[in-house]
């Protein structure tokens, strides 16, 4: 439930569907399909890896036992930057569109966005410090309401036909093709962002060894079908001829006006509340995801040794989730005194995680490979679950990649000033984290030792 809540799926269907729609033209659905078959390749060799490598760093460990304990350092701080990149731009969001709703469809006090985003970070403090089980709660009952408007969006357009009837034309290859694949893939894809999590909470399940490979599976899966039905039902809902462009015009309030007309008023009201409660699960899911990022690298002393420490009777890593609490509040008030232009903020800064989410994916499968390689003494692993499959998704991640390296500008929504920087950050971090590993390797070998092997003490 964590991960579903932190693909947001809310606000996918609203915000980048449409995107994927403008781009991929009538064959968006199948934009979708493609990048569940890439992603699910992925899970099949990173979820052989986590029977083997018990550990929660998740990016973090596998790429360290993979591609040795340099890369693997460099890839935890990406990581970091990443999930803190996803939590400072969906707190702006969040932001916006409570204080949207407050003073339109509830008539409440005009305050400022920050006031909303400060509370936002207060209520995911609160729930991060306690047991996994509190917050899993929160995520589920929000995930019910999402699923239940879209899901009964999704059944009047089937049952009435839409526009122009249940066509299945959005799913023939011609419809994709005919508009841009690569930025329909691009888009498609960084909307499963977040699926990976789910070995970062290994040591709060009973039983890892089943529970870590079939969430991840069902992640990914159920993640899939549903965006490929929301697509296909929106595209339906205005006509195969029609959808493209009433994308490219009114992407912002292209679901909300197709609920209005299918369902009612009602459910454009309603559209507009789960947006804010998906992003808000959303930033409590990211909330612990990066509690416990910052857990690992705590225990590894990596980072500091109490970002390790674990409480007593919640069995939360409370130290490290207050500590992304605050770094959450700074980087807020920073915002609130900085930054204008908070739209542009938002699409720059989910862009540059997106992207670094996929460099993550891209070394994870390679440190599959050269894992099962370098361990002969580990049997009964297939060459499906060891090679085959994680070389598939190479090669489709690899061009991902590519599309999301060439495109970056269109990725991030700014200019190419801002896309540089962008850039140069991401790539920093990551030099930042190999710079320190080699620093550790020569000043500090005991803490050098301890890169990825997550052993407490």
């Amino acid at each position: 439930m964590t991960v579903l809540a932190f693909s947001a799926p809310m606000v996918v269907v609203t915000g980048p569907t449409p995107f994927v729609i403008m781009f991929g033209g009538v064959g968006a659905p199948l934009a979708f399909v493609l990048a569940m078959v890439v992603l699910l390749f992925f899970t099949v060799g990173y979820t052989a890896m986590s029977r083997y490598l018990p550990n929660p760093g998740a990016f973090y460990a596998y790429i360290t036992a993979g591609l040795g304990k340099m890369t693997g350092l460099g890839s935890s701080f990406l990581a970091l930057f990443v999930y803190l990149a996803f939590a400072v731009s969906t707190y702006a969001f969040f932001g916006v569109v409570a204080k949207g709703l407050v003073e339109g469809a509830l008539h409440g006090p005009v305050l400022a966005w920050y006031v909303y985003a400060l509370a936002g970070i207060a209520a995911t403090g609160v729930l991060g410090y306690f047991r996994i089980d509190l917050s899993a709660k929160v995520l589920s009952a929000v995930m019910a309401c999402e699923v239940l408007l879209v899901g009964a969006f999704d059944a009047k357009i089937l049952w009435t036909g839409g526009a122009d009837g249940r066509s299945l034309t959005p799913f023939a290859w011609n419809s994709l093709t005919s508009g841009s694949v690569g930025l329909a893939m691009l888009f498609a894809v960084m909307c499963f962002v977040g699926f990976e999590a789910t070995a970062v909470f290994r040591d709060e399940t009973k039983d890892p060894q089943r529970t870590v490979p079939r969430a991840t599976y069902l992640s990914v899966a159920t993640i899939g079908v549903f965006y490929v039905i929301a697509a296909w039902c929106l595209i339906l809902a205005y006509g195969t001829d029609r959808a493209p462009a009433e994308a490219k015009a009114n992407f912002v309030t292209m679901f909300s006006s197709a609920a209005h007309s299918y369902l009612g008023a009602w459910a454009s009201d309603a559209v507009t509340v789960l947006v804010v409660t998906s992003a808000f699960a959303a930033l409590l899911a990211g909330q612990n995801i990066l509690a416990r990022y910052c857990h690992s690298l705590g225990v590894d002393r990596a980072l500091p040794s109490g970002l390790g420490r674990v409480h007593p009777r919640h069995g939360s890593p409370y130290v490290s989730s207050i500590t992304v609490t605050a770094v959450m509040l700074i980087a807020t008030v920073i915002t609130a005194f900085t930054v204008s232009d908070l739209a542009g903020a938002y699409g720059s800064l989910a862009g540059a995680a997106a992207f670094g989410v996929m460099v993550l994916m891209f070394l994870t499968n390679l440190a599959v490979v050269l894992y099962f390689r370098k361990q002969p003494h580990i049997t009964g692993v297939s060459a499906w679950h060891k090679l085959i499959a994680p070389l598939l998704s190479g090669v489709g991640l690899g061009a991902v990649l590519w599309l999301s390296l060439t495109n970056f500008t269109t990725m991030t929504g700014g200019s190419m000033a801002s896309a540089v920087v962008l850039q140069v950050v991401i790539w920093a971090v990551f030099v930042g984290g190999v710079a320190l590993a080699a620093l550790y390797r020569i000043k500090r070998q005991d803490v050098y030792a301890r890169i990825g092997r997550q052993q407490a003490e």
